[in-house]
């Protein structure tokens, strides 16, 4: 049976959740003339999805929450920060040897993205979508990394939606420091940290709630009580467990005083391979905002040096954090 030998398929491939619904346009899609929705614009003879989710509870550093250490995502640490891809690479090929098509959806390539995934993985009952706007699972929380495929094989679809259990709960609502989530159900985009991070310009006032952040924000994940467990004891799969074994090295990696040193050239060799589309501009600019929340004095030489950057962008980033490490210092 087909749907069996891509189940197995998925669960070599360190795949946690897999689950199959139909191709039907998504009506919920507030760009209805994207081709994201409606599967059929990319694949005419689209007949169902293949929705896959990793788990990344255990994707963090341990020393995240020292100032002097540039904090991203569990996602981007899970190297899935642009979908899940390679994994289902095995799928897409047994599904092509038994001469069906498969697309898979890949938001690193602009061509390539071609689901709405979150939407996808509520259909197929993987979980709902909370007031944070991400997916979240009763299984894994919001710690979950998605993937796609479109084929026009006809599986069997799994039954089963889960339900909204977000309920009187405002948490993320109210931990977000840049009030990207005044409504639930409906992110703000152009105030989100994590949006703001990947811009070429960063507003005045997102130096104020930054802090340490140098790629993407999880403030929101970090308070829902769904996550609450797997902050505190994440579950251990295979992926984690080879994760851990370069714990000593990434952490040395995010020091902010290492990151401030990155060249353009160590940017791509070591960033690079997540595949989080963030030029190295944009990221040396954080990088140095973040060095201004360090309360670090080590760190000066590292900004005055930026304060002769080229970029305008990194010296206005300079500006402010030597005036922030100056009133630290003062403190």
């Amino acid at each position: 049976m087909i749907s069996a030998r891509i189940r197995q398929l998925a669960k070599n491939e360190g795949i946690d959740i897999l689950r199959i619904t139909h191709a039907d346009p998504f009506e919920r899609y507030l760009l209805p003339h994207s081709p994201r929705q409606d599967p059929h614009r990319t694949f005419p003879k689209a007949r169902s999805l293949i929705i896959v989710g990793i788990y990344i509870g255990g994707f963090s550093l341990p020393e995240w929450d020292k100032p002097t250490i540039g904090r991203t995502s569990h996602l981007f640490l899970s190297g899935f920060f642009c979908n899940v891809v390679e994994p289902l690479k095995f799928i897409s090929s047994f599904l092509r040897d038994q001469r069906f098509s498969a697309v898979i959806c890949d938001d690193f390539q602009p061509e390539s993205s071609i689901l709405p995934l979150k939407l996808a993985a509520v259909r197929a009952g993987v979980g709902w979508q909370g007031k944070n706007t991400l997916l979240i699972s009763p299984d894994y929380g919001s710690f979950i990394a998605l993937g796609g495929i479109i084929t026009d094989a006809s599986l069997e679809p799994d039954e089963g939606m889960e339900k909204d259990r977000c309920g009187k709960c405002r948490a993320c609502q109210e931990a977000c420091p840049a009030s990207a989530l005044d409504e639930p159900y409906r992110l703000n985009r152009e105030r989100c940290i994590s949006h703001l991070l990947s811009e070429e310009s960063l507003p005045r006032e997102a130096y104020q709630f930054m802090g340490n952040k140098v790629l993407d924000c999880e403030i929101c994940q970090l308070v829902c009580p769904w996550n609450k467990r797997h902050l505190e004891e994440p579950l251990i799969t295979e992926r984690i467990r080879l994760f851990r074994k370069k714990l000593v090295t990434l952490n040395d990696l995010f020091k902010l005083s290492n990151l401030a040193r990155l060249t353009e050239t160590g940017y791509a060799d070591l960033i690079g391979p997540y595949r989080t589309g963030i030029p190295y501009k944009v990221f040396r600019r954080n990088v140095i905002a973040a060095l201004g929340h360090s309360n670090d004095h080590k760190v000066i030489p590292l900004i005055q040096s930026a304060l002769e950057d080229s970029d305008p962008e990194i010296r206005g980033a300079a500006t402010i954090s030597m005036n922030f490490i100056q009133q630290s210092m003062k403190k």
